[in-house]
């Protein structure tokens, strides 16, 4: 008998996720320019790699877990569940120790000159970015509560960043911090909500959920570090013919739209598990339903595209970053906000549709396998080049993705 988690209407579940995303928001744009005022342009932009290969690394860590777990969670029964916490829990202690090393090879390989103590922290900060518990959260339709522990956590990180992150170290530090505090607050109160009587290490951890729960997260992990490679193995790919200080001034860009990018998060986190609910009824209800949302977030969109070319001679960079170069960055990198708004909806529709979920991650390995050769050759035009690279990846992303849904959808027609 399956449980589904209860609907919390979007009305009471909006606000508090909201706020927490409006801190989340406030990195890239008010801390993000404030690092690069206070480290420079080369300063920048290393912390921008190291940045970079955190959260590539940290992809590996996270294991394809928040889309593959969180849709068999979100209608799991009480045993269900909690196998499927052991599963995430154990195959992410192996995936902890398999990445260590790389971080470490990647960090002496992007910066051979990068202190021991940089490396460390590197290594820490990937693997405590990968561990967050939001894949339960998320299809228990928890977030709304979560959002007040994310609240107080990034607010106090950044507050501590303005006030003492004056070096690279320092910032990895701080993030390190509040990474890890967020993991282990959401395991705790996974393993509170599950009954976990013995501490969710002793609870969770099953040597023989190992396996499992690899081939579980296995089945989404590319598609994850695809989806990151869009974001951080582009300038990471970039970073070998690209100069550190135009490398920041990528980095700083893609941040920002990122983060308004990020704003619709909740959204899409609350819409899921609606658009997965209702396909369980009837593929045409759950189409129409995205197909709304779809055409608000493309209107939403456009209007944050707009918005971000007002903001961004403001931004207190003169001393750091050409004016023009600047806009000339976001002009092209902000034409994502009003095509990634719209898409990622359908994009929700394709995952949890049981049908069209591989066209979907193909189309995202497509983009992959287009985007970092792209930037590798591209990256030593600079950084409107790389934004570039960075539009063309979603729109082969979207075309592999409508091709892939007509092959499908034929296939089943002709009996195949």
């Amino acid at each position: 008998m399956n449980h589904p988690a209860p609907a919390v209407p979007l009305a009471r579940a909006l606000p508090p996720v909201y706020a927490a995303a409006a801190v989340r928001a406030a990195f890239p744009l008010l801390l993000l320019p404030v690092m690069a005022t206070r480290l420079g342009a080369e300063g920048f932009g290393q912390l921008s790699l190291l940045l970079v290969w955190a959260m590539l690394l940290s992809t590996l860590v996270e294991g394809g877990f928040l889309a593959a777990a969180t849709r068999h969670a979100v209608a799991a029964d009480p045993a269900a569940l909690r196998r499927l916490a052991v599963q995430v829990f154990s195959a992410r202690c192996v995936l902890s120790l398999l990445v260590a090393p790389l971080v470490f090879a990647a960090a002496r390989t992007a910066a051979p000159q990068m202190p021991v103590r940089e490396t460390l922290l590197l290594a820490a900060l990937a693997c405590a970015l990968g561990w967050p518990a939001n894949w339960y959260l998320q299809a228990r339709q928890q977030l709304h509560r979560w959002a007040r522990v994310e609240l107080l956590v990034y607010g106090l990180w950044l507050a501590a960043a303005l006030a003492w992150a004056h070096s690279v170290a320092a910032y990895l530090l701080l993030q390190l911090a509040s990474a890890a505090v967020l993991a282990v607050a959401g395991w705790a109160w996974l393993a509170r909500d599950l009954g976990v009587v013995h501490g969710p290490v002793r609870g969770l951890w099953q040597p023989a959920a190992v396996r499992p729960g690899l081939a579980l997260g296995g089945q989404m992990l590319p598609v994850a570090l695809a989806s990151a490679a869009y974001t951080f193995a582009l300038p990471a790919a970039a970073a070998a013919n690209m100069p550190r200080a135009e490398l920041g001034l990528y980095y700083l860009a893609d941040r920002v739209v990122r983060a308004l990018l990020n704003a619709a998060e909740p959204v899409f986190q609350l819409v899921y598990p609606r658009i997965v609910a209702r396909q369980r009824a009837a593929q045409g209800r759950a189409l129409r339903y995205t197909a709304r949302w779809a055409l608000a977030g493309t209107a939403a969109g456009a209007l944050l595209w707009l918005a971000a070319w007002w903001a961004v001679p403001a931004l207190p960079l003169a001393q750091v970053y050409d004016p023009p170069a600047l806009s000339a960055v976001f002009a092209v990198l902000g034409a994502l906000l009003p095509l990634l708004l719209g898409w990622k909806f359908f994009g929700s529709w394709m995952l949890g549709s049981g049908r069209f979920d591989t066209a979907y991650r193909a189309s995202i390995l497509a983009g992959a396998a287009f985007g970092i050769p792209a930037a590798g050759l591209l990256g030593g035009h600079g950084a409107v080049a790389l934004a570039g690279v960075a539009l063309a990846v979603e729109w082969v992303v979207i075309a592999v993705a409508l091709g892939g849904m007509a092959w499908r959808a034929r296939a089943q027609r002709a009996g195949l």
